[in-house]
């Protein structure tokens, strides 16, 4: 107890994010119902749509600069390719993306939709200042969705758990508790089982009323 009332706030941050280093790579529990979510590389796991989707984008819109794609496509034809390409994400409430490879490639057609919707913004004739406001407005609402429907889909997976929320016992949390008793934190997830109680509870009511 003294240890962790000695550290600075600067080291109980550092070892958090050692602690929750292996969430903050996949954004997803360690559990076999999110494996559809994440893939591995070695003994790391990553979060699918970040990974592959933020990747592609940054590296979409340098090459469609450094290869003058704007050459070969006019610009005029970018908003159409990327309003086809990042409608694909409609394919995940639509359950078309249950195949991993079918989620890797749906991820990486709307990165690539979104460097061709960033060049067609930036060659809008307007002045800088508000092709930058189009910009930042647009992808605030595409990134406000996407992250929207990912904390939905995380939540609405442990919620359909037989222990929803349990995340105080729940396996696919095991590394993260392990990390923090192992770095003397905290292990705040217990506190979410008087929540998940409550829960199984009210499901049960709904059985029984059916």
């Amino acid at each position: 107890m003294t240890e962790k009332k000695n550290r600075s706030k600067f080291v109980t941050g550092i070892l958090a994010i050692f602690a929750f280093w292996p969430l903050l790579l996949s954004h997803h529990p360690e559990c076999d119902k999110f494996d559809n979510h994440t893939i591995n590389m070695g003994k790391l796991r990553f979060c699918i749509g970040c990974f592959i989707g933020y990747p592609t984008a940054f590296v979409g819109i340098a090459l469609i600069d450094f290869w003058n794609i704007s050459n070969i496509i006019p610009t005029d034809y970018f908003f159409i390719i990327s309003i086809i390409l990042i409608s694909t994400f409609f394919m995940s409430p639509l359950h078309l993306t249950r195949v991993k490879l079918v989620k890797i490639i749906q991820k990486f057609l709307i990165g690539l939709g979104s460097s061709f919707l960033f060049w067609w913004i930036w060659s809008l004739p307007n002045p800088p200042m508000t092709n930058y406001f189009i910009f930042s407005y647009t992808f605030s609402i595409i990134l406000g969705v996407l992250n929207f429907y990912h904390v939905y889909g995380f939540l609405g997976t442990c919620y359909k758990c037989d222990t929803p929320f349990s995340w105080g016992i729940c396996n696919g949390f095991d590394t993260i508790r392990s990390n923090l008793t192992k770095f003397k934190m905290d292990d705040f997830m217990h506190h979410f089982d008087d929540f998940s109680k409550q829960l199984e509870e009210r499901k049960k009511r709904k059985k029984k009323s059916y």
